[in-house]
């Protein structure tokens, strides 16, 4: 065999195995860059979705607060509008009561109030009665004798007071407290309750 042939044989050889680790590296190559695209592109879609779960969330927590606020706004008119209604009610229930107090059964009713009430008393008491009432002192002084009367500016409807001295005891049987306490009873029963 001459020498160039052993020569070109040997080139070829080496040829071969270069080409062969050429092929082998560059599908190496491609591979790693394969696996970097899929681990970029899993990344980016990982980073994606938290980005948009973050976005989502925030959208949320943005909605709800808006839906508080409004909530917040229609109760805060609701009750406002309640409060009204009810201002107005007892208004109205005030004008029938004050009303109510030109009439001979109203006269009647306080008597029969301070007649119930000195039953309970066995001693002195102030009867304090609303300015215009005065003028039934002698009616008063007839079931209670000891009873002092005294005009109170405490009394804008009607009806009676009576301190008892013994006991120290106020007995309070006035127009005034009997519809203050029915705004406790009428915001239960109206349906007006803000809830």
């Amino acid at each position: 065999m001459n020498e160039r042939t052993k020569e070109s044989k040997f080139l070829d050889a080496i040829t071969r195995y270069a080409e062969q680790q050429k092929t082998r590296i560059r599908g190496e190559v491609e591979e790693y860059k394969a696996q970097k695209i899929e681990q970029a592109t899993d990344s980016g879609l990982k980073d994606a979705y938290e980005l948009i779960q973050r976005e989502i969330n925030a959208k949320k927590t943005e909605l709800l607060t808006e839906k508080a606020q409004k909530e917040n706004a229609l109760r805060q008119k609701l009750f406002c509008e309640r409060t009204r209604i009810s201002n107005e009610v007892f208004q109205k229930a005030e004008e029938k009561l004050t009303a109510f107090t030109q009439t001979q059964e109203y006269r009647d009713m306080t008597i029969s109030s301070v007649q119930k009430i000195s039953e309970l008393v066995d001693d002195v008491c102030t009867v304090y009665v609303k300015e215009s009432d005065m003028s039934l002192s002698d009616a008063i002084i007839k079931i209670c004798p000891d009873a002092v009367i005294y005009p109170d500016p405490e009394i804008k409807i009607g009806g009676v007071k009576v301190f008892c001295h013994a006991k120290c005891v106020l007995y309070d049987d006035t127009l005034d407290t009997r519809l203050k306490d029915q705004r406790a009873w009428f915001a239960e029963e109206s349906g007006l309750k803000v809830v």
